[in-house]
């Protein structure tokens, strides 16, 4: 078998077909603040009356990845101006909203104010929901950030770039 490069899975260039989580999550649009591509998406986390600690968008996709070896990276960029009451920064693939994985990148490894780059081993998921995702047919893409509490809030989350990276790491 060959060597398989990077898949980009998303840009976010766009905001049409992206739907908020819930309405603790505002002003859903794309936005300049980017590290590639065009357009990076960007939204706030309120204190809406759905009482979650997310803030994030998600859409319908149509990929697979079951090509790609566990060691691999799922990778995006996560952008907040502040990590007072953040947590994680987080992305969701699976079949649809009721099941799917949830890769999460901790607040600890995050730097406020500059996009970080998020990373975490394709097989190292931190949830799963339902009955998680059937890597040869994803159908489901959110990513977001959540918070310490369900009353935080903050403007100006931007989410940039979700790719399948190639590592040189090596699985014992």
């Amino acid at each position: 078998m060959g060597h398989m490069s990077e898949k980009v899975i998303e840009t976010f260039d766009v905001v049409t077909g992206w739907a908020v989580l819930g309405n603790d999550t505002t002003n859903l649009a794309v936005t300049n603040n980017r590290v590639r591509g065009l357009k990076a998406l960007e939204f706030d986390k309120v204190d809406g009356a759905a009482n979650t600690k997310l803030a994030g968008a998600a859409k319908t996709i149509d990929t697979k990845l079951d090509e790609f070896p566990a060691h691999y990276v799922i990778s995006w960029y996560c952008y907040v101006s502040a990590l007072t009451d953040v947590d994680y920064a987080f992305v969701r693939i699976g079949t649809d909203a009721s099941n799917y994985v949830e890769y999460r990148f901790a607040d600890t490894s995050m730097t406020a104010a500059v996009f970080s780059f998020c990373n975490v081993k394709l097989s190292t998921f931190s949830a799963t929901q339902g009955t998680g995702a059937d890597f040869t047919d994803i159908d489901y893409l959110a990513v977001g950030v959540a918070f310490d509490a369900e009353t935080d809030a903050l403007a100006d989350i931007a989410i940039d770039r979700l790719a399948i990276l190639p590592t040189t790491l090596t699985v014992s």
